[in-house]
């Protein structure tokens, strides 16, 4: 069996799209040169060097050709392709044939034309060929799985099908394909959880074989979501009508079952802005922090915020947390959690349903029982081509 090269950080096709097309008809010389100058400037463990803004460090690192292709890059793609990380987008062209780049300049391969328009087919193979549809089509029979679950499988077809064979490799290109399912909007995440979206049961029922099994984990999967929202709108309704203080004890609840300490619900008069207390461990170290909690369609701004981080000494608390079925304006987003200051957490409505769904608090899993056919099971038992088959009076005589 052929082993293929996997590409280790997986890059999104559309940042892909960009690289190929604005490094058509380049001279491939001047992208290796390019590559090797930015090398240079590194830096160390004890020496380290900026790489956030590309608009600064592009002129101030590299001249010439270098500097001139790494700028065309970082414009033209609308500062998509990052001239210091286009390895992998380069290792993606190689692996699949869309591109030549032993010429001197570089020119697309016909399949690399159909990659850059989107074809469906090419996309299909090389999700495939990266382990992309494996990842998806796991993630997609667990329900909800947590990365660290697919170790083992994805350990196996990485060491069945391609060429990798390291652990430390295995695990990171597992992260890459995650982060890369995740951009293309296929899975979700939830907490440390993961499920498989509407748009990823919907790509997976165009792409996989016609088997009646493949097509009944789908029909399942797809009911599963289906609930799933379902409840999740419900369990959002009953948000929005419940009593305030009755919703002020469904975060005590919540709070509890996070583990936290000495939960207190306080009373509903002079609390300056405070509806819950409670004790939280980190580490060896016990925190007293502060909740407030608002039960609203709208979005909370900066100055609730700023209230509750005035109130903070009142309660002897080190840290504060809003909780809203609602949402934050840019402004106290953008202040929860800075330097030299006591941090508010902000959990807004959909996070809050996150903490619900994962803690079981209203809510309950409902599971079925799914007889799949094992033939691996079966294959000790066998007729092995020299075996001696049993006679037909041997087995009238049994």
């Amino acid at each position: 069996m052929d082993r293929r090269p996997l590409t280790d950080n997986l890059p999104d096709y559309e940042t892909a799209q960009r690289f190929l097309r604005i490094l058509t008809g380049t001279r491939y010389s001047d992208y290796v040169e390019m590559t090797k100058d930015i090398y240079t400037h590194i830096g160390s463990p004890t020496s380290q060097v900026n790489w956030k803004n590309p608009d600064e460090w592009i002129p101030q690192r590299l001249n010439g050709a270098s500097r001139d292709l790494a700028l065309r890059l970082w414009s033209e793609s609308d500062h998509l392709v990052n001239p210091r990380h286009s390895y992998d987008m380069r290792a993606l062209s190689g692996h699949h044939k869309l591109a030549i780049f032993s010429a001197d300049v570089v020119q697309l391969t016909q399949k690399g034309e159909r990659f850059i328009s989107g074809d469906d087919a090419v996309i299909r193979g090389i999700d495939e060929n990266e382990g992309v549809l494996f990842i998806l089509s796991e993630i997609m029979k667990s329900g909800l799985c947590k990365r660290i679950d697919l170790i083992e499988s994805f350990t196996s077809y990485c060491h069945t099908y391609t060429t990798w064979k390291a652990k430390a490799s295995i695990d990171q290109a597992l992260s890459a394909r995650f982060r890369h399912l995740r951009q293309r909007e296929l899975i979700e995440r939830s907490g440390h959880t993961y499920e498989v979206t509407n748009a990823g049961l919907a790509y997976l029922r165009r792409v996989q074989p016609n088997g009646s099994m493949r097509r009944s984990n789908l029909t399942i999967a797809e009911l599963a979501k289906r609930a799933e929202d379902q409840t999740r709108k419900q369990l959002g309704n009953f948000l929005k009508k419940m009593n305030p203080y009755e919703f002020e004890h469904l975060i005590k609840r919540l709070l509890e079952a996070m583990n936290y300490d000495n939960v207190v619900v306080t009373k509903q008069a002079g609390d300056k802005g405070v509806d819950v207390e409670a004790d939280i461990k980190l580490g060896i170290s016990s925190i007293h922090e502060v909740i407030q909690v608002k039960r609203q369609k709208g979005n909370i701004g900066r100055p609730v915020l700023d209230q509750l981080r005035g109130a903070l000494h009142y309660f002897n608390a080190v840290r504060g947390t809003i909780i809203t079925t609602g949402g934050f304006t840019t402004g106290a987003k953008k202040v929860g959690i800075v330097p030299n200051v006591s941090p508010i957490t902000l959990i807004d409505g959909e996070t809050l349903l996150d903490l619900l769904i994962e803690h079981g608090i209203g809510v309950r899993q409902r599971e079925i029982r799914i007889l799949e056919f094992d033939e691996a099971s079966l294959n000790e038992f066998e007729t092995k081509e020299n075996a001696t088959l049993p006679s037909e009076e041997d087995m009238q005589s049994d």
